[in-house]
């Protein structure tokens, strides 16, 4: 694979958050009727971040793990986590 020139560091971890944002909100929001789910999605989520970069590190040549991509993950989870609590707790006091 060849090598991209570039600093794509801080970019990179932004696309991380994002992407971990959207992956747990929309799994959120697919299971928002079992609030039992809740914390199981999250924790579900965190360790499918880590695999992926623990994968990418153990079985490519072209790839590397980061834990900086781990740490921005997990808090796109937080983010996504704390906007569905938000917007449930507008909609369920907007509905009373």
């Amino acid at each position: 694979m060849p090598k991209v020139e570039g600093n794509f560091s801080k970019i990179d971890k932004v696309y991380h958050l994002f992407a971990y944002f959207t992956l747990t909100i929309c799994w959120l929001f697919s299971f928002y009727k079992k609030p039992t789910l809740k914390y199981l999605i999250i924790i579900g989520c965190i360790i499918y971040g880590i695999i992926i970069e623990v994968l990418q590190d153990t079985l490519t040549t072209y790839r590397t793990g980061d834990f900086k991509d781990i740490l921005a993950n997990t808090l796109g989870i937080v983010l996504g986590l704390i906007v569905f609590n938000q917007i449930l707790r507008k909609i369920n006091y907007n509905s009373h």
